[in-house]
């Protein structure tokens, strides 16, 4: 991502960083509570609060609690978009670091929804200050509430989890194609409806919601990262014309195709 897309922006209470789909190796404990939800899969190796590394797989709509002061290290070969949303004002998450260090709330629409919102405020060349704030303010009480009334043990979603797995394969093996709901909720052994509820209670989107935002990151990275006509972009994403890529990237992004390439040149 360039340094002309605001990337990292402050706040009143906090700061909002952005962070984009490369791979990383991180080893640092942090002064402040944090909250972040992941855009996309995401795989790699991780020690939180220990020095024991396991194996971790983020999935889209993981949303993550993390204390002050917790050592975490964390190493990916590919990465995956982030939003994080660092606490600097110690008092707003008092309750939780007295009661946990870290947890993570799966598939919660309005966190999702929250994220992208502040996503798109993020990538604009002015975001309004206080629209944003008011977006990081809901996004850190959705954060509170899942807290005070869910908890993330839930055996639903760790079994949906192991269907869902090869459905998130399929669907970045296909994202240029036109994929179709019932293909993927035989695959899932599902009835369409059934498998509706299910992909949205896991990931916190529709499967066209889904789509939608992957074929958008991969645009995005095709037009910071290529000379690729927009057409081809388009093409290449799998959308089924340059106006169809245009609308979803207005809708979700705030901007243009041809702005995004103009701020990320």
């Amino acid at each position: 991502m360039s340094m002309d897309l605001i990337d990292t922006i402050d706040i009143k209470w906090g700061r909002l960083e952005l962070l984009p789909a490369l791979p990383y190796s991180i080893s640092s404990t942090s002064f402040h509570a944090s909250l972040g939800l992941a855009f996309a899969r995401q795989k790699g190796v991780h020690a939180i609060g220990s020095d024991v590394r396991h194996d971790f797989d983020a999935w889209p709509g993981d949303f993550a609690i993390s204390s002050a002061g917790l050592p975490m290290f964390s190493e990916s070969a590919h990465g995956g978009e982030y939003l994080l949303m660092h606490i600097t004002e110690p008092d707003l998450l008092t309750d939780f670091q007295a009661s946990s260090p870290r947890k993570i709330f799966h598939g919660d629409k309005l966190a999702v929804m929250l994220a992208w919102q502040i996503r798109s405020l993020l990538l604009q060349s002015y975001p309004d200050p206080l629209l944003l704030e008011e977006k990081a303010s809901l996004f850190l009480q959705q954060g509170l509430t899942l807290h005070n009334t869910r908890t993330t043990a839930r055996s639903q979603y760790s079994k949906d989890k192991n269907v869902h797995a090869q459905i998130l394969d399929y669907i970045e093996d296909q994202l240029d194609t036109a994929l179709n709901l019932e293909v993927m909720a035989a695959m899932a052994n599902m009835s369409l409806l059934r498998f509706l509820r299910s992909f949205a209670h896991a990931t916190g989107s529709t499967p066209h919601t889904y789509i939608t935002e992957r074929r958008l990151q991969k645009a995005r990275a095709l037009l910071g990262n290529s000379n690729l006509s927009i057409v081809d972009i388009a093409a290449d994403c799998g959308f089924a014309h340059q106006s169809h890529m245009g609308s979803a990237f207005k809708s979700r992004m705030g901007l243009s195709p041809q702005q995004y390439r103009k701020l990320s040149a």
